[in-house]
């Protein structure tokens, strides 16, 4: 009896007398990425929507609304049509929201009549506890392997008093919290940052943070500062500053577009940072409130830097982040006299292995995207992708193939596909 031949990636087969093998032609490899296209744009339940997280599958998100002081989490599957799940009430302002890596705790930074961490049961949409931090919390990141969540304590000295040089007490911090056993036994660390800036030493505001293999890359905003610290003892590893820029740009708000005037020797002073797959670190830069306006200059680089590991600076957008909004008609002229577009947000991801970095304009109502191309990562411009209002959060969720901006002046929750056309 013949026995049956099983087929597998090669198989022998008996034709004229010959033995041939014989291969299965392979599968096609998926299509690149190209690009992004809008799917819908969801209003949430409360007035604001302003840091947005994702459970690990990507099927729900949480978002961070300060004016109502709530989070609230949304159903996304499928992307087009989002369902509101609930919200949770918190016990002062929610400054930033991130989901564990398991997916089973959302982490909610709270700031107002309380600092503290508030730790929330996705599944169940119950608080878990509350853990006391040492002041106003900005930004959380959560490593990887779920052991560790650095926050940016900010303590955010009071612009108006003293044209706001009046130093908060205490200064603004990092704080390591080390998530090891039930939520309620979570400890955690502080870390000075104090005399790390030349620019107010003795004060620094931590703004944002983003962790990769065990160190944490934060910016001290109106320090014009950045910091890598590690993880597992609190130890700096490095710290530089963001340094000056010079470019052109629009500095006049007079009705016309036009980057003929100056951007001279001015503060970065970055807001948002974000590892690359490759170590460097992508900052947006900001600038801080009216601090320019005690200097008598210009604050913030309206644009983004690269930056290599130890501090040297490899790409710096000058003018092209706002020629970019501008080409797209959404540069705000009303503006150009203060801090322009605002770059605020900075997100990184690979989908379908193509790294892609967004960079979100709070006052342009827009998000930049770009490709990092080659090993040098070099920053490659792919389209502007319209929001609502002041796009605050940016997520990416590349195992569905998406990309979602949090709009927090309208409520609203934007939601993006990749495409391959």
């Amino acid at each position: 009896m013949r026995r049956p031949v099983a087929l597998t990636t090669a198989t022998a087969v008996l034709f004229g007398g010959l033995l041939l093998t014989t291969t299965p032609p392979a599968a096609a490899a998926p299509s690149p990425v190209t690009g992004f296209d809008s799917v819908v744009r969801y209003a949430v339940s409360g007035d604001v929507a302003e840091i947005v997280s994702a459970t690990p599958d990507g099927g729900t998100l949480v978002y961070s609304d300060s004016s109502v002081e709530e989070i609230g989490f949304v159903d996304i599957v499928p992307a087009a049509t989002p369902t509101e799940l609930g919200t949770v009430a918190m016990d002062g302002s929610p400054t930033a929201v991130s989901v564990t890596p398991d997916g089973t705790h959302a982490l909610v930074g709270v700031a107002g009549g309380v600092d503290e961490l508030t730790v929330v049961d996705v599944a169940t949409r119950a608080r878990v506890t509350d853990l006391a931090l040492s002041g106003q919390p900005d930004s959380i990141a959560i490593s990887a392997n779920g052991r560790y969540a650095a926050i940016a304590i900010e303590n955010e000295r009071d612009e108006g008093v003293n044209g706001g040089l009046m130093p908060q007490a205490p200064p603004g911090a990092l704080e390591i919290v080390d998530m090891v056993g039930e939520p309620a036994t979570w400890t955690s660390r502080v870390v000075d940052l104090t005399g790390l800036a030349g620019r107010f030493p003795g004060d620094p505001e931590t703004e944002f943070v983003d962790i990769r293999g065990g160190i944490v890359a934060l910016t001290l905003q109106e320090n014009n500062h950045i910091v890598l610290v590690r993880l597992a003892d609190g130890s700096i590893v490095r710290h530089f500053p963001a340094r000056r820029v010079t470019h052109r740009a629009d500095l006049t708000d007079n009705g016309t577009v036009s980057f003929t005037e100056t951007l001279s020797d001015v503060r970065r002073e970055p807001d948002a940072i974000h590892w690359t797959p490759g170590g460097r670190l992508v900052t947006a830069n900001e600038g801080d409130y009216d601090l320019d306006l005690v200097d008598g200059e210009f604050v913030g680089g309206r644009g983004y830097t690269v930056f290599g590991a130890t501090g040297g600076i490899e790409f710096d957008s000058g003018a092209g982040l706002e020629r970019a909004a501008n080409t797209a008609g959404l540069y705000n002229d009303s503006r150009s006299d203060n801090k322009g577009t605002e770059p605020e947000g900075v997100e990184i991801a690979t989908f379908r292995g193509r790294t892609f970095l967004f960079v979100g304009l709070e006052r342009a109502n827009a998000v930049v995207v770009y490709r990092l191309v080659g090993p040098n990562e070099r920053p490659v411009l792919v389209e502007v992708l319209e929001t609502g209002d002041r796009p605050e959060g940016l997520l990416a969720i590349p195992r569905r193939n998406l990309f979602v901006t949090a709009n927090e002046d309208d409520g609203t929750i934007d939601i993006f596909r990749a495409t391959t056309g």
